[in-house]
Formats: structure tokens, C-alpha cells, sequence
């Protein structure tokens, strides 16, 4: 009779490992296409929705342990190609840190969040992305003129809202100066109805 109930037993076995291996490749299917859905896929860098997930998480950690951070923006001008996006790409993650966030925002913008980083480091970190994109050049060969803006916020914002609306003035600076622009948010704790920068 154990005879006659091997051939089930192997079956259900058999049955059981590719239930297990279907149930594996699922999980990694799955873990495959989160990833992606935060990926933008021109550059490799993340995109908008990873860049506010993380930044969200930072202001949080921000108003937990009072520390700054900073926020550097990269606005490359209408109208460049895939190559130019792909560079500047490439010249953001060579001047900045493992542990920062490098995201795509749109066709010709990308946003890097800068934790634990100062008024002074970011002006660093600005000079160095300056640099890191100087040789940039359109696909005609034109120099490439991306501005640059950057934002330090010593007390956290109130929401990715803010963060958003000071990384576009600070760009709409960078464009009428020609230079980098930088500004310190909230140097002194704000009136609830007055959130303020002080230029630095």
C-alpha cells in the first residue's frame, strides 16, 4: 500500500517545488518592477516619485534630530538631447556622495537630495557640480549652460512643496545671474505664517 502512494507522494512534491520556485520568481518579479517604477530609465538616476519618497523621509529625519540638509537643483535649458541628459547624469553622481539622492524631475531638470550637508558644504557641493558640467555640450556641440541652484534648510520645511518652490527660484536666480545661487532656509525658527530665507 506505502507502495502505491510513492508516485503521490513524488507529485505532490514536484508540485510543491515549482509552486515554490513560481512563488520565488514572483517575489523577484515583483521587487524588479518597485525598483523601476523609481528609476528613470534614460539616466539610471532616480525619478520624481523616488526623489519625493526620499525627501519626505529626510524631512522627517530633519525635524526628529534637528539636522540639516540641503537640496542642489540642475536645470539644463530647453530643447537637449538624450546624450547631454545622460552626461550631466553622469557628472551629478561623480561630484556627489554614495549616500546622496540623485533624481530626474523632468525632461531637463534633476534634483539632488544632500543629507547632513551645510550651508557651506552645499556651496561646495555647488562649485563642484559647476565644474563636473562645464565641459557639457549640446548635440549640435555647443557648450552646454545648465544652471545651478542650491537650497540649505536648517530647520526642516513643512512639506516637499517647499523644498520644490525654493529649488525654482533659486534656478529662476541662476538664469538671470549666469551663477550658481544658493540661499539658507530658515536661518531662526519661523513664524507659523512667515517661513523665510535669508541669502547667504
Amino acid at each position: 500500500m506505502l507502495r502505491n502512494c510513492v508516485p503521490i507522494i513524488v507529485l505532490a512534491l514536484a508540485a510543491i517545488g515549482a509552486l515554490t520556485w513560481a512563488i520565488m520568481a514572483l517575489r523577484r518579479s515583483l521587487a524588479r518592477e518597485r525598483r523601476l517604477a523609481r528609476i528613470d530609465d534614460l539616466t539610471g538616476v532616480r525619478n520624481a516619485r523616488a526623489f519625493h519618497e526620499a525627501a519626505g523621509a529626510e524631512i522627517e529625519r530633519a525635524r526628529r534630530y534637528q539636522h540639516p540638509f540641503s537640496v542642489a537643483v540642475v536645470d539644463l535649458g530647453s530643447r537637449v538631447g538624450d546624450d547631454l541628459v545622460r552626461s550631466a547624469a553622469a557628472a551629478l553622481r561623480a561630484a556627489l556622495r554614495a549616500t546622496d539622492v540623485v533624481a530626474r524631475l523632468g525632461r531637463d531638470e534633476f534634483i539632488a537630495l544632500l543629507p547632513e550637508t551645510t550651508a557651506a558644504s552645499a556651496r561646495i557641493v555647488l562649485e563642484k557640480l559647476r565644474a563636473g558640467m562645464a565641459e557639457l555640450r549640446t548635440h549640435d556641440g555647443k557648450m552646454a549652460t545648465p544652471s545651478i541652484g542650491g537650497v540649505t534648510f536648517l530647520n526642516p520645511p513643512r512639506a516637499i512643496e517647499d523644498i520644490v518652490r525654493a529649488t525654482d527660484e533659486r534656478i529662476a536666480e541662476a538664469k538671470s545671474t549666469g551663477a550658481p545661487s544658493h540661499v539658507t532656509w530658515n536661518v531662526a525658527p519661523p513664524l507659523p505664517s512667515a517661513p523665510g530665507f535669508e541669502e547667504r
